[in-house]
């Protein structure tokens, strides 16, 4: 009877949560019919061809991806509001062919009602997250989450043949190539687009400068080593797609094989890129990048000025690098180009690198690493003075990051400078080089003295907790945050909460219910501990009771784990890994 009633009460909670539960409001800039009128008609075009009523609205987001939810009521008999999310990157990446193929498929959902058991489906996962999430222990929690496989099971696997009915629509609308071009594409673009952003967009942040995300993306797409890298890697991404019982989707391939037995159908063929349904791209682009891409890092530049920027800030750090090398060790104090030759004239590269080489390497590959550091930072000073002269640029390439051109022509720095610093006999014939370049003996970089801009504070951001520490007779509730530790006092009556909701296998809802919506910047905490203070520390048995020690700069701080200790976040991991490291 206990168990009956936990169940009953458990699903109460989660089920009144889960019926008002609603979709998370999405993010991103609203495309009206005012403001794109070119868009909504494609869409409505689609809309009609596949026998739906068109979105109420259309949002675009940052995700490579395109997908329809509607807020339907009365458990999805009655239709409600419908949204349209169009992934920022597909603009770049598809023409407009393919986004028509794309935009069907999503439509098809709401004409085969898929998006009003949507959200039927997305209360009843809400419900079983929600209760199952409320439960520690118990028969409650162990009937419940083997419900909720099964009802996640079930869930999928309706989804996946949402998937490939909707796709039946996608071929009706762009015939059977079309579309499973886009598929495959949609299903490549993810690893490329990490690549261009990892590559690429971050030199935004190193010159300051804001680029044109989607416009570099299509160059960068079209350059022959992505399409290399497309044709090569293509088959085996399709063909390692994990594929679980408990996926939404089917495997991409598994959707272009089921597209092979559709009948075909004969688009207009329209290869412009897909941003040219905007009204004004040239204008709306920028805005909405900087809406759910990228924050504004200065001002517009092209993306040959971000290069030669970046690649400049590079070679004068390395340079710099290389002077402080010299006057560390003691072997070239004016950290002059001229004093790193006579360094490796003398075969010193080990002693000349050891300020800039890892400590903990093993004997055997110091040589290696040595030579490794002194070649690229020596390279790096070579071509500042040459840039610094006029002489030398770096410039874009789409296929590996940039160029280095000296004289106006391809150059390599590495191929120059390594022989003299693996064998002193070959520094002569780098001499005679350096000197029909006309690179300055003389030359050195010293470190920059403008003023750095002060960082910005550090948010404070509760990250874990562990309840009901006690420090001395007090129970303290422990914040663990990203820049500090907060101590919170905690009343006894919490226990006596906890131990009846324990009775029904919820003990832990009550301190969740606590500790629901906690800012740490507002809490009213009796101490607050800065984690710069910290400097060791760690848990630790004494008899029979375990502490958590903190070595601050006055003395140690002790917390006795009660047994009433309950951790949300991994907040004891957490720590002994911060603890760890200090």
């Amino acid at each position: 009877m206990m168990a009956g009633v936990g169940v009953m009460l458990a699903l109460g909670f989660g089920l009144v949560s889960a019926l008002r539960a609603k979709f998370p409001t999405t993010e991103g800039p609203r495309l009206t019919r005012e403001e794109q009128p070119g868009l909504w008609r494609v869409v409505d075009d689609l809309a009609e061809q596949v026998s739906t009523r068109p979105p109420d609205e259309i949002v675009l987001v940052g995700e490579i991806n395109a997908a329809v939810y509607e807020e339907s009521r009365v458990l999805g008999l009655r239709a409600g509001k419908r949204t349209l999310l169009i992934g920022l990157p597909l603009l770049a990446a598809m023409n407009v062919t393919e986004l028509r193929a794309i935009l069907a498929h999503e439509l098809g959902h709401y004409s085969g009602g898929h998006t009003r058991l949507l959200a039927v489906t997305y209360r009843g996962t809400r419900t079983l997250e929600h209760t199952v999430g409320r439960l520690d222990s118990g028969l409650a929690k162990t009937l419940l989450d083997g419900y909720s496989r099964l009802y996640l099971l079930i869930a999928q696997s309706a989804n996946r043949r949402q998937e490939l009915q909707a796709d039946e629509y996608m071929v009706a609308v762009a015939g059977k190539r079309v579309a499973a071009n886009a598929l495959r594409k949609v299903a490549t673009l993810s690893p490329l687009w990490n690549a261009y952003f990892d590559r690429y967009v971050s030199l935004g942040a190193v010159t300051k400068r804001t680029p044109d995300v989607l416009l570099g993306f299509r160059a960068f797409l079209k350059d022959p080593a992505q399409r290399e890298w497309v044709a090569k890697t293509a088959d085996e991404i399709l063909a390692n797609k994990p594929s679980s019982r408990f996926d939404s989707h089917p495997s991409t391939s598994r959707r272009i094989a089921a597209i092979t037995e559709l009948p075909d159908a004969r688009p207009d063929l329209d290869g412009r890129p897909a941003w040219s349904l905007l009204d004004s791209p040239r204008e709306d682009i920028p805005h909405a990048e900087l809406d759910v891409l990228i924050r504004d890092l200065g001002p517009r530049a092209h993306w040959g000025e971000i290069v030669r920027l970046a690649g400049l800030r590079s070679v004068h750090k390395g340079a710099e690098m290389l002077a402080e090398a010299g006057k560390e060790s003691g072997l070239a104090p004016g950290g002059t180009i001229g004093e790193v030759i006579l360094v490796l004239r003398h075969g010193d590269i080990e002693r000349f690198a050891a300020p800039m080489r890892n400590e903990s390497l093993a004997p055997d590959v110091i040589a290696e690493a040595s030579e490794k550091i002194v070649t690229e930072l020596l390279g790096d000073a070579i071509v500042a003075a040459l840039a610094d002269a006029g002489h030398a640029r770096h410039e874009l390439n789409w296929g590996g990051g940039w160029e280095l051109k000296v004289y106006d022509r391809p150059f390599d720095i590495e191929a120059l400078v390594k022989p003299a610093v693996e064998d002193p006999r070959a520094v002569g014939e780098l001499v005679q080089h350096l000197q029909r370049l006309r690179v300055p003996a003389a030359f050195v970089r010293s470190p920059s003295t403008e003023p750095e801009e002060e960082p910005e504070p550090v948010e404070t951001r509760l990250i874990a907790i562990m309840s009901a520490l006690q420090d001395g007779r007090k129970l303290v509730d422990l914040l663990v945050c990203n820049t500090e530790l907060v101590l919170v006092r905690m009343s006894r009556w919490v226990l006596v909460r906890r131990g009846l909701a324990g009775l029904i296998g919820a003990a832990g809802m009550v301190d969740r219910k606590r500790l629901k919506g906690l800012d740490p910047r507002k809490v009213d905490a009796y101490q607050r501990i800065p984690l710069h203070t910290i400097t060791g520390g760690g848990f630790t048995q004494r008899r029979l009771t375990e502490y958590l020690v903190l070595a601050l700069p006055d003395g140690e701080f002790r917390l006795a784990l009660s047994n009433h200790v309950s951790d949300f976040g991994d907040a004891r991991e957490r720590l002994e890994d911060f603890l760890a490291r200090r």
